[in-house]
């Protein structure tokens, strides 16, 4: 069963988000905020195969998750949750990580649309 961390600091967002990808099949690691992430990514006995990330968040962003991850080495697939008033400052960021925007999930989330992203991204069938 695929492993994917859910980071938003919004809670009702993290619940919808949580409840739908444990019923969809999937085994689920939550964090509240960024820095919660990053101390769930630096653990080596938590092997995760994607993570969805909420871009905008206090303190710690998914900007600053994103580049910890890549110090880290750690290689899984990201999906990035944004606005799209917020999509376009992020982009050129995204590229020095390696992501695209192909790997952005525009709020409010389609729940299904994410699920097809996710499934892409672990090369799982429809």
């Amino acid at each position: 069963m695929p492993k994917i961390l859910v980071v938003d600091d919004e809670e009702k967002i993290r619940d919808i988000l949580v409840k739908f990808l444990e019923k969809s099949g999937f085994e689920i690691i939550q964090a509240p905020g960024g820095r919660e992430a990053i101390e769930t990514l630096r653990q080596d006995n938590n092997p995760i195969d994607l993570m969805v990330l909420d871009m905008k968040m206090p303190k710690v962003t998914g900007a600053d998750v994103l580049r910890e991850k890549s110090r880290l080495g750690k290689s899984f697939p990201a999906i990035l949750l944004t606005g799209s008033v917020d999509a376009e400052k992020y982009l050129m960021g995204l590229k020095e990580v390696g992501l695209t925007e192909e790997d952005i999930c525009y709020k409010p989330v389609d729940l299904f649309v994410l699920l097809e992203m996710i499934k892409k991204r672990l090369g799982i069938a429809p």
